[in-house]
């Protein structure tokens, strides 16, 4: 989330009026509401819920006309759009009702600009499908709806325009149409209301219609990261570079920094302003203006996407959900090359079906899409996307699917590799905290860290670690500490086992090999394991193979426990010989430390020293900072553990108690102990064998 920077921010950058929608109301009569004043004060936009409106519908249906008459704004500002009389472009404008401001995107109707129309459909929390009353449902008509869909619009109404044109028995017979031809739709309850823009037949009914609407529209989340994909991009003298668009996630503020993806360039805030009104922050849901310093106009274009530094991983290769539009006409193959669409922005890609050799028309199935490298768009996981062809479908545009981004940065798919679909699949379907574990299990031996998982993932610090906390207190996850300025490394636990494996059986290789070698040096331990491998895991690996015996690290060697250093360890004197016997006698029941040299006779430094000495050279094993156990001790007991989950795959605690023969104060540590040692994974009450 972006930083206010309240003390050093510079005064708010003034655009001229009307910066954002386009050109001034047009001459005429005032958008009317019956209801309270809208608030002018700026701030009151940035605390409301912000609602974004926009049309739908075929060419020439009237959506442009129904705008201006409600808003009193003519959102044709080209003048090829005045001298063609169609919409090219995306054109805006804000309506006031019931207290709100609604930022309203007019899109174009005609199916060569359908690339226009995708990127002003993006965002949406209302639709306002127009549909003429005189022609009914036409091809784009179709095509809009399913776009909108796709997107994951939910909500809206529909405006059944020039009603003047036509008699009112003719008006029911086509709403009679139109409700049968959206019935599959997410349209089948909405309200179908007669309008005229020409006469203002119906308007106020509309207007009715879309407060009751918003009224019951959920709060937008305004966490996770800031992005803003252009939609437009201009010059204002005496400002400099402008970029509009709809803020997707997260807040911004004046005088934060911003990068413009996907090349990678800083800009500075200088000044943001929504629907004309100047403000200091801006926030997920608004429309919104902003005035950038440190880039030119001609560096940037529609399609680009702004995020703050560090929030968002450019990626180009996508794993998603897709489903295949019935409208097409033959089976989509396994490889498909498609027009992929992203916000605002239109690439080429690659669709690969991951789960299937091909998908019939209205099947869905998991994809693969594949961008050229120099194009990364700033996806996250639960975005949504369109994918167009280039054959015209019978009564259709060029749409044939689209769908949800599950994974971003993926690894490319191979036909051949196992369990590639399971993966995605469970990612689709994971909770937060399992989406953060299986992440963090693709990172393999390389590992990865709360950035980069904020980067994938798209939410923000507090929830995230909060996920990793639990997930480590879990044993889900291993977290190797960074320290200082340094990012804590995390590694899945099943990777972090299959690591300890791997280490051990690198050792016994090594002992078979040099029978007279007192131990492997740690570095060339290192150089046998994945490259990929940072230098903390590995130090963690290494220290939970000694908490849990399996080594021995004596300075730069490392050895299996099991083998006895070559140098002949000094030899026990009398008091740390009669410790070591307690300690046998006690068995998993021991003395806490500091009870020792009362236990034995002797001062407590004493009883110290002749501890740390057994603690070194293995005979006692440090279970936790106030227990230790007898080494043969502990090993007789993991292997009752591990007897008995050969035989039932779980523990319970009354079992794990019968084995112990031993109080919670005692069965509770050691159960934890052979959880660090990912011998066992605790699962609410019971455990089970990790791996």
């Amino acid at each position: 989330m972006a930083r206010s920077h309240t003390t050093s921010a510079p005064a708010p950058a003034r655009l001229p009026t009307h910066a954002l929608p386009g050109p001034p109301r047009a001459p005429g009569p005032p958008a009317r509401y019956a209801g309270p004043p809208l608030t002018r004060h700026p701030e009151h936009r940035v605390q409301s819920q912000p609602i974004v409106l926009g049309t739908a519908g075929h060419i020439d249906h009237g959506k442009t006309a129904l705008v201006k008459a409600l808003t009193g704004i003519d959102t044709d500002r080209l003048k090829v759009e005045k001298e063609r009389g169609i919409t090219t472009e995306l054109g805006f404008a804000y309506l006031d009702l019931d207290g709100r401001r609604y930022g309203v995107v007019d899109v174009p109707g005609h199916e060569r600009f359908i690339k226009a129309m995708v990127s002003g459909a993006g965002g949406l929390d209302l639709v306002c499908l127009v549909i003429a009353a005189d022609e009914g449902i036409m091809p784009q008509t179709r095509e809009h709806l399913d776009v909108c869909e796709l997107l994951g619009v939910r909500r809206g109404l529909v405006a059944l325009s020039k009603a003047d044109l036509v008699d009112d028995e003719w008006l029911a017979l086509m709403a009679e149409e139109v409700r049968e031809g959206l019935a599959q739709s997410f349209l089948a309850e909405a309200a179908i209301v007669p309008v005229s823009a020409r006469t203002g037949a119906g308007l106020d009914a509309l207007r009715s219609e879309l407060v009751r609407l918003t009224r019951a529209l959920p709060a937008r989340d305004a966490g996770g990261a800031f992005r803003l994909p252009f939609d437009r991009v201009f010059t204002i003298r005496g400002f400099g570079t402008v970029v509009t668009g709809t803020i997707l996630g997260g807040e911004i503020g004046l005088g934060d920094t911003v990068v413009v993806h996907p090349r990678g360039l800083e800009a500075k805030v200088r000044g943001i302003e929504v629907h004309g009104d100047a403000c200091d922050r801006a926030r997920a849901g608004m429309r919104c203006a902003l005035n950038l310093s440190g880039v030119a106009r001609e560096d940037l274009r529609r399609g680009d996407m702004l995020s703050v530094p560090g929030a968002v991983a450019p990626s180009h290769i996508i794993d998603a959900r897709f489903r295949y539009l019935r409208t097409s006409k033959t089976p989509l193959g396994r490889r498909s090359r498609v027009l992929f669409h992203h916000a605002t922005a239109q690439l080429m890609a690659t669709l690969v079906l991951v789960d299937a050799d091909q998908l019939s028309p209205g099947e869905e199935g998991l994809v693969q899409l594949r961008l050229d490298i120099d194009e990364p768009i700033a996806a996250l996981p639960g975005d949504r996307f369109i994918a167009r062809g280039f054959v015209l479908q019978d009564h259709y545009g060029t749409t044939i699917g689209g769908g949800e981004i599950v994974r971003v940065k993926a690894p490319k798919v191979r036909r051949s590799a196992e369990g590639a679909a399971d993966t995605i699949r469970r990612m689709a379907e994971a909770a937060f905290d399992e989406r953060v574990a299986l992440e963090v299990k693709a990172s393999s031996f390389a590992g990865t860290d709360e950035h980069e998982l904020g980067r994938r993932l798209g939410h923000g610090r507090d929830p995230l670690r909060a996920a990793i906390e639990r997930l480590a207190e879990a044993g889900e996850i291993v977290v190797a500490a960074g320290g200082g300025d340094a990012a804590d490394v995390l590694c899945h636990a099943e990777t972090f086992a299959g690591l300890e494996k791997q280490a051990l059986d690198l050792l016994d290789g090594f002992h078979a090999d040099n029978p007279h070698s007192d131990g492997m040096s740690r570095q060339e331990l290192r150089s046998r394991l994945p490259s990929s491998l940072p230098a903390r895991m590995y130090e963690a690996m290494l220290a939970a193979l000694v908490r849990r015996g399996a080594v021995t690290v004596d300075a730069d060697l490392v050895r299996r426990a099991s083998r006895r250093s070559l140098r002949a360890p000094a030899p026990l004197s009398a008091l740390e010989q009669t410790i070591l016997d307690e300690f046998t006698r006690w068995g998993v029941t021991p003395e806490r430390p500091k009870q020792v040299p009362a236990a034995v006779g002797v001062a407590p430094g004493e009883a110290k020293a002749a501890m740390d000495k057994l603690l070194k050279q293995g005979h006692l094993v440090k279970i936790k900072p106030d227990l230790y156990l007898e080494a043969k001790a502990l090993d007789q007991l993991r292997q009752a553990l591990e007897r008995h989950l050969d035989q039932h795959q779980q523990i319970t605690p009354a079992e794990w108690k019968s084995i112990t023969g031993a109080s919670r104060k005692f069965s509770i540590p050691l159960a934890e102990y052979f959880d660090a040692e990912k011998l066992t994974l605790r699962v609410g009450d019971i455990r089970k064998r990790r791996g």
